[in-house]
């Protein structure tokens, strides 16, 4: 499809580095193309959630309700709103939101990933983990 395209066009970039075969890009970038309701997040990843997930994913639902949506924004909204507002370590910060975006412990670029996904599917994703926990 076109939007599709587009998240390939956008994704291939911020994982170039990383590939070795053509092939390896598909179970880097699979998150991208599931849609919000359907992402697994895996078992591992959901087990490595520290006991403050929760909050860090309300802080980070609330950075990213409004202003600007791209990586650079992304990035300077989940730094104040969880690394300085809850004074935690980028590593305990990022992780839960990590997981929420991707499903997995480890991703693409975390801010440009979530750029490219948009406002509404990574707040949706951010919500539905939350939910579980």
């Amino acid at each position: 499809t076109p939007r599709q395209l587009e998240i390939l066009r956008s994704a291939v970039p911020i994982i170039q580095e990383r590939l070795v075969l053509l092939k390896d890009a598909l179970p880097q970038l699979d998150f991208l193309f599931a849609d919000d309701a359907d992402l697994t997040v895996a078992d591992d990843a959901f087990a490595s959630l520290p006991d403050g997930a929760a909050e860090v994913l309300d802080a980070a639902v609330a950075a990213l309700a409004e202003g600007p949506f791209d990586a650079e924004a992304i990035q300077a909204a989940l730094r104040e709103q969880i690394i300085e507002g809850l004074g935690l370590k980028p590593r305990v910060a990022f992780g839960p939101v990590r997981v929420a975006i991707s499903g997995r412990k480890v991703s693409p670029p975390l801010f440009e990933s979530m750029e490219i996904l948009g406002r509404e599917s990574s707040l949706e994703r951010l919500r539905a983990l939350r939910a579980r926990l």
